[in-house]
């Protein structure tokens, strides 16, 4: 008697599988291409079955975790794809981190090797002695440094074979760090189940089809970027990497490789929108269908820009965090009757605003935002205190954003993660600088909160109350924090009170601090 108590194959909601496929279906179709370096679908299943080989001839094993501190380079999506389906934890690494920020994470994630730019090294050498799991860095490029390895020498004497190894929906596949409120990160742990099923999702949504061409802007260790990486990878398209950001080479860059789609964050869509007409109508923009803007809110004179420049394009936004995925989209057609809007619910995900007591709020009303799917994260790495705050029964799973829900279904962010700050579409973390800052003598009292600004979307402000008689001024705090913290993390401003409002419990009223710069208004965000 036949059975079907299990499917019959193991390819489910398997990246390695999709891949694989994909490498002989589009064989010679561009998979992976950067400044001037071109590799083909079936070119980049060699080479990634080569560094593949040469991780494991380093006595690495599924499971170790791997760091990617690297630019936006070719190397990043090889080493990407190579550790997918080696079964190595992928953990990418912020390169703006200090040395005592970087030593933190590979620390806390165990990382056996990191693959790096010639850039980092130096940094990668001053913690060394700090990370008794880190055994090997290898780095890209022509140039030998003293005790690291080189990825092109270790890559070609290896050999074209794929790794022997079982990669199942279960599986481990990245721990991705995102700042606590307490200022210390968390390493975000999600699964090869749940990264195929965020870029099915992306694919759904934003009609990502096999043969599409992507041009990857943001900095690729972003979780959104690795998101948009993954629906390339599953729909068998092209991935155009652009090493930094010049508005000027996106158009070029668009024009040379018939880019389909690209996502940038706002402030990335501000400074290309500068460029006058001469500039653009250099380039033939008619391949690109699809504008993606996410990271912070889309000013609406910044939508209405968009929408004038690229009229044959469609424009989306969207909400979601390292944690939960890609929550949300804000369609074209509702751009612009849908003012401060993220949109409804992706595929596979679902939604729900709870009051303090645990009780869903009518609609209309704010409260905690909840998410349950097939894309979110499986709790924090080495810290089960945490992943039970953040998960309820079922599933249910929160990064703490406070939001609304209008009559129509559609979302609204109120306030943001732990009074969490995005400054030209990256994460800052309040309570981290205010820990730099209260190590400066003559400083009593301080919190951190976000202003708005018309380039990055929010300014960090540290508001700060001194000691009497101190004479600690605004440019030394700066100059401190600039010393011990990554370059967008430090305050633009600081502002000096003679006290910050507390709750009884000694909690500050952030949103109290933050009325004088964004007015009374529900919604403390541009």
């Amino acid at each position: 008697m036949n059975t079907f108590d299990r499917p019959k194959t193991p390819y489910s909601n398997n990246l390695v599988s999709s891949m694989r496929m994909n490498s002989g279906k589009f064989a010679n179709q561009p998979a992976i291409v950067c400044g001037e370096r071109l590799v083909t679908w079936k070119e980049m299943w060699r080479r990634t079955n080569q560094l593949s080989q040469a991780l494991y001839g380093l006595a690495l094993k599924k499971g170790d975790r791997l760091g990617l501190l690297l630019n936006n380079c070719f190397e990043f999506a090889e080493s990407f794809i190579a550790a997918t389906k080696s079964g190595f934890i992928i953990c990418p690494l912020n390169r703006y981190l200090k040395a005592d920020e970087l030593a933190y994470q590979l620390r806390d994630c165990g990382a056996r090797a990191v693959i790096t730019n010639p850039e980092y090294v130096e940094r990668l050498r001053s913690i060394r002695g700090d990370l008794p799991d880190l055994e090997h860095v290898i780095v890209t490029g022509d140039e030998v440094f003293s005790d690291t390895l080189s990825y092109e020498r270790i890559l070609t004497e290896s050999p074209d074979r794929e790794p022997e190894v079982v990669i199942a929906p279960k599986d481990l596949h990245m721990i991705l760090y995102t700042s606590g409120t307490t200022g210390r990160p968390k390493g975000a742990v999600r699964g090869y189940m749940e990264n195929y099923h965020t870029a099915v999702g992306v694919c759904m949504e934003w009609k990502i089809r096999s043969g599409d061409v992507q041009l990857a802007v943001t900095p690729l260790y972003h979780a959104a970027s690795v998101a948009w990486f993954l629906a390339t990878l599953i729909s068998g398209g092209t991935y155009v990497i652009m090493p930094q950001f010049a508005p000027e080479q996106i158009l070029a860059a668009i024009d040379k490789h018939r880019v389909n789609w690209l996502m940038m964050v706002p402030v990335m869509y501000d400074r290309l929108l500068k460029l006058p007409d001469e500039v653009f109508n250099r380039y033939d923009l008619v391949s690109l269908r699809t504008l993606i803007s996410g990271g912070a809110p889309l000013h609406t004179q910044t939508k209405l820009n968009i929408k004038k420049r690229f009229r044959h394009c469609q424009l989306y936004e969207f909400y979601g965090s390292t944690e939960l995925g890609v929550s949300t989209s804000l369609r074209d057609e509702d751009q612009l009757r849908k003012e401060r809007c993220v949109g409804r619910t992706m595929p596979d995900v679902e939604l729900m605003i709870l009051d303090q007591n645990g009780k869903e709020v009518p609609r209309g009303e704010i409260g905690l935002l909840y998410s349950r799917g097939l894309s979110g994260f499986r709790g924090y790495w080495n810290d089960p205190e945490k992943t039970a705050e953040a998960f309820l029964e079922d599933g249910w799973a929160t990064v703490g954003d406070m939001a609304r829900q209008d009559e129509e279904g559609y979302y609204y962010i109120v306030d943001r993660a732990k009074d969490m700050i995005i400054s030209g579409g990256v994460n800052v973390y309040p309570v981290e600088v205010e820990e730099v800052i209260h190590r400066i003598p003559g400083v009593q009292d301080t919190a951190v909160i976000g202003i708005p600004d018309e380039r990055w979307g929010e300014a960090v402000k540290a508001v700060v109350v001194l000691e009497p008689g101190a004479l600690v001024t605004e440019a030394e705090i700066i100059a401190y924090c600039k010393e011990r913290l990554a370059a967008f993390k430090v305050p633009k401003s600081v502002d000096f009170v003679a006290q910050i409002p507390r709750t009884q419990t000694g909690k500050i009223l952030k949103r109290e601090l933050r009325k004088k710069y964004w007015g009374d208004g529900d919604i403390q965000i541009s």
